[in-house]
C-alpha cells in the first residue's frame, strides 16, 4: 500500500519495469510460442494490475461507474489527493 509520494514514485518506476518486461516477452516469446508467452506474461500482467490499483487508490481515483458502465461516468473520490492546476479567477477566460 502506498503511503506517501516517495512510495508513489517508486511504484510508478516498478510499473514501468513491469511494462518493459511484458513488452520484451511479447517481442521475443510470442512470435515463437504463444502458449509459453501466455504463461510468462501472466505474472507481469497481474503485477501491473496490482500496481495500477495501488496508484489509483493512493490518488483517490477508485470511483464507481454509473449504470451504463461507461468510464465517462466515473466520479472522482472527494478525497482526491491531487489538486487541479490553477487556471485563474473563476468565470474568466
Amino acid at each position: 500500500m502506498i503511503e506517501n509520494d516517495d512510495q508513489l514514485q517508486l511504484t510508478f518506476e516498478q510499473l514501468g519495469r513491469m511494462c518493459k518486461v511484458l513488452a520484451h516477452f511479447r517481442a521475443t516469446i510470442l512470435p515463437i510460442n504463444p502458449r509459453q508467452y501466455a504463461l510468462f506474461a501472466e505474472g507481469p500482467i497481474d503485477e501491473i494490475q496490482k500496481l495500477e490499483t495501488e496508484i489509483n487508490t493512493y490518488l483517490g481515483l477508485n470511483g464507481t461507474t454509473g449504470p451504463s458502465g461507461s468510464d465517462a461516468t466515473v466520479e472522482a473520490d472527494p478525497l482526491l489527493r491531487e489538486r487541479p492546476p490553477p487556471y485563474g479567477q473563476p468565470g474568466k477566460l
